[in-house]
């Protein structure tokens, strides 16, 4: 579909439509007819476990559809969740992994945190569409080495769509919190699995769970070159954090701007 979709944007009437000024008109009518066709959702197969997601917009059939390029990461968490795994997806957006997680579960638990409001409508639902309630939980605040109040920097309202991270100047205030406050509060179940996705942010999201890093057994997360200079620190930092604190570090997935790591309980 991506090669028609490639080939039409390359053909001599598509070029004559943008020059005429009614290529976005035709474009939009386009996805419209595409996604409603498909009842407005999109459904995914990994490993053997099938989901479906909702899809409103174009961007949002694109993420779920492709899954960002994530789907080997998405295999490799999936071998590792055991059945009763509590599993915290930080940084879930619309929950392209939340839900897969969650359908590998049996007495287990996906605590998907993820502090902008619109991705969390859809990431409510999305997972109750696949997954029992008894198996999920949304949390709508972000994760840090500080416990208060942050803002959230916000590139775009709809679903899926933009960079959303904790900033000094941010347009939307949040609750921030360390996970091992959660933990220590009784509020959410220890975890055994951390996927982290916070652009940038990924080394003050592990300090916050530095007392109870020794329980984790695995570590999931994206780790961004120029993002993380946004928190004064480096991929090779966090890694070497991770290193510090008892895993091994692999790399899972590369592109020019950013890089996927499975960090495990080292066997000593």
């Amino acid at each position: 579909m991506r090669d028609l979709e490639r080939f039409i944007a390359q053909s001599r009437p598509w070029k004559w439509c943008k020059r005429t000024g009614i290529a976005p008109a035709l474009s939009t009518l386009y996805w419209h007819a595409k996604l409603a066709i498909h009842l407005w959702s999109t459904t995914v197969t990994i490993d053997g476990v099938t989901t479906e997601f909702a899809t409103d917009s174009r961007t949002e059939y694109h993420r779920a559809s492709s899954l960002v390029g994530e789907q080997a990461v998405i295999e490799s968490l999936l071998q590792d969740v055991r059945e009763s795994d509590v599993v915290y997806d930080i940084g879930a957006n619309i929950g392209t992994h939340t839900c897969f997680v969650g359908k590998r579960l049996r007495s287990g638990r996906v605590v998907a945190f993820e502090p902008m409001p619109t991705n969390a409508v859809r990431l409510r639902h999305n997972l109750s569409a696949n997954v029992p309630i008894d198996r999920w939980e949304v949390a709508e605040i972000a994760l840090s080495d500080e416990d208060g109040i942050g803002s959230l920097a916000i590139r775009s309202l709809n679903y899926g769509e933009g960079k959303h991270s904790l900033s000094v100047d941010g347009e939307l205030d949040i609750d921030v919190y360390r996970g091992e406050t959660l933990v220590e509060e009784g509020r959410y179940p220890s975890p055994d699995i951390l996927k982290i996705d916070v652009e940038g942010a990924e080394l003050q999201v592990l300090r916050g769970f530095e007392s109870i890093l020794p329980d984790i057994r695995v570590v999931y997360a994206e780790l961004h070159h120029e993002l993380s200079q946004h928190y004064d620190t480096t991929t090779e930092e966090i890694e070497a954090y991770l290193r510090d604190h008892g895993f091994d570090v692999e790399r899972l997935s590369e592109r020019s701007d950013a890089y996927h790591i499975r960090a495990t309980r080292s066997q000593t």
